[in-house]
């Protein structure tokens, strides 16, 4: 993305926070794109047959965070995360209607490995990322947030650091326990 659609999104984004609720109309063609991306990863390891779109995800997830009371976003990384962890809602939402009891489901854990990847094929794997994800949030909510950045957002580890306003070293090093972390909760389960 250029710097001047960088710096149009920020004053966009800007403009959102401060009330001005016709930004919104002029955000979605300047984001759409990289939110579609988002959307599609997400979705892109989904057991076939799923009803959930990209599409459908960026629209859901959009409205939603445009017409929240207080939005408040530091530039295009910023949303993008947020727009992220609210994409990732929707799913653990969609997950748990159809994993739960009354549509069937009978769920049975099973271990993410060392990277944090897991199928998105059984809606129980995403429930399992989402319980030890919250886990960790109320552990350690900068460590939780890395791991939103990166496996949610998308985020490399520079850019996931800049954000958080750490080095990048620091969050190399956060990124190795949290996977240890991740290791250790998740060999529990069994």
């Amino acid at each position: 993305m250029s710097s001047s659609k960088i710096s149009q999104t920020t004053q966009i984004l800007q403009a959102l926070s401060d009330g001005d609720q016709a930004a919104s109309e002029m955000l979605l063609p300047i984001v759409y794109d990289e939110l579609r991306h988002l959307a599609a990863y997400f979705l892109k390891s989904e057991r076939l047959g799923h009803t959930l779109q990209p599409t459908a995800l960026v629209h859901e997830a959009y409205l939603k965070l445009v017409n929240q009371e207080k939005g408040e976003w530091d530039g295009r990384t910023h949303f993008l995360a947020i727009a992220a962890r609210q994409m990732r809602r929707i799913l653990v939402d969609y997950a748990r209607a159809k994993a739960s009891v009354k549509r069937g489901g009978n769920l049975e854990r099973i271990p993410l490995d060392s990277a944090i990847v897991f199928s998105h094929e059984r809606p129980e794997d995403i429930m399992t990322l989402e319980e030890t994800l919250q886990k960790l949030e109320k552990l350690d909510p900068q460590q939780a947030e890395l791991v939103e950045l990166r496996f949610y957002g998308g985020l490399t580890v520079e850019q996931a650091a800049r954000h958080l306003g750490i080095s990048k070293r620091t969050a190399e090093l956060e990124w190795k326990m949290i996977r240890a972390w991740f290791r250790k909760e998740l060999s529990k389960e069994h």
